[in-house]
């Protein structure tokens, strides 16, 4: 009789170790699980079309990223650009978008297209370039000035575009109003370019990276100059548009123009919906300031990712997402506050 009562005990002592055992086993498993599905979190970069600098720039970011910042994939969409990715950004229907300096400026304080509709969620994260303003006019022309494009006509970019909002800001701001105080023509730089030789235009207004291919192919036909922009119309210009700054496009830049130009810089910069989680965004900042060198393999315009070009180019466009404003203190970018 006790050597069943003992037999008995066994077995429930057995059963009661094998519950503990394989419960707490499968409490382990499910655990795992569950921090295996949450292990990779997916973003998303809203980029630009292809054949531009920042679908280039856009895809480096997200080769290096998922290779360097552990538990991340992030995918890189082609997008129309600067204002659809505002909208897919502060919409969360992607997490980082890429665009103009001007456009995010715009959007998180409710001005222009963005009156009465601002888009207070979006942070500014990290710069991809800078590109100076170019005014393009014939070598044997009388012009020499802005001041002188007065009853001119000058090609302002297509109607629309980052390059033709920059345009009609400059010139209305210097008291150059569109189709008012000169004719305006929405032509492309290769556009541009050949209606200048035929001499149908006076001058092309320019807002992208130099040197323009389409400019450099002119200049084997056709001698050019670039205006400077004075230091009085500098300040009005970023008195009233605090995301252009003061810049210069260096001489020789193209083979003929043997001196500076003074002008004012615009900006293509990343930037975040503020939901998108601190720590990601410090893990990508750092991913990318770290391995700048592969940057600049993909595209030259990295070359001049540096403190001073975040300085310039995000400071007073919209706030800092908390994340890269960590990593910014950290290499002392920002001043502990």
């Amino acid at each position: 009789m006790k050597r069943k009562i003992l037999l008995v005990i066994v077995i429930v002592l057995l059963i009661v170790f094998f519950i503990s055992f394989f419960g707490k086993k499968a409490n382990e498993v499910e655990q795992l699980n569950s921090e295996g599905s949450n292990q990779v979190e997916q973003l998303t970069l809203g980029g630009s079309n292809p054949g531009g600098s920042a679908y280039v720039v856009g895809n480096a970011y997200t080769q290096i990223i998922n290779k360097y910042v552990p538990n991340i994939n992030i995918t890189h969409e082609v997008t129309a650009g600067g204002k659809e990715n505002i909208e897919l950004t502060s919409n969360g229907e992607v997490d980082f978008g890429c665009g103009m300096s001007a456009f995010l400026y715009e959007a998180y304080n409710g001005f222009g297209d963005y009156e009465n509709d601002a888009r207070s969620n979006l942070r500014a994260v990290i710069p991809w370039f800078e590109y100076p303003m170019q005014i393009i006019v014939r070598s044997d022309s009388n012009i020499k000035s802005i001041s002188d494009l007065k009853g001119k006509r000058i090609s302002i970019n297509v109607k629309g575009s980052g390059g033709y909002k920059a345009a009609t800001e400059v010139f209305s701001t210097l008291g150059l109003k569109e189709n008012e105080d000169y004719t305006a023509y929405y032509l492309s730089f290769d556009e541009s370019a050949d209606e200048m030789k035929l001499g149908n235009i006076d001058a092309i207004f320019i807002n992208t990276s130099a040197p323009v291919p389409a400019i450099i192919s002119m200049g084997s036909n056709l001698d050019f100059d670039i205006i400077s922009f004075t230091d009085e119309e500098i300040q009005k210009i970023t008195e009233k548009y605090p995301y252009y700054t003061k810049g210069v496009l260096k001489a020789n830049t193209y083979e003929k123009i043997n001196y500076d130009v003074n002008t004012l810089t615009s900006y293509t910069i990343l930037f975040a919906n503020s939901e998108v989680s601190d720590d990601i965004v410090y893990n990508v900042v750092k991913a990318i300031w770290e391995h700048r060198d592969e940057l600049i393999l993909a595209h030259s315009s990295q070359k001049d990712l540096n403190e001073e070009l975040v300085k310039n180019s995000i400071f007073n466009v919209s706030p800092i997402h908390d994340g890269a404003k960590r990593f910014y203190k950290e290499i002392g970018i920002i001043e502990e506050e």
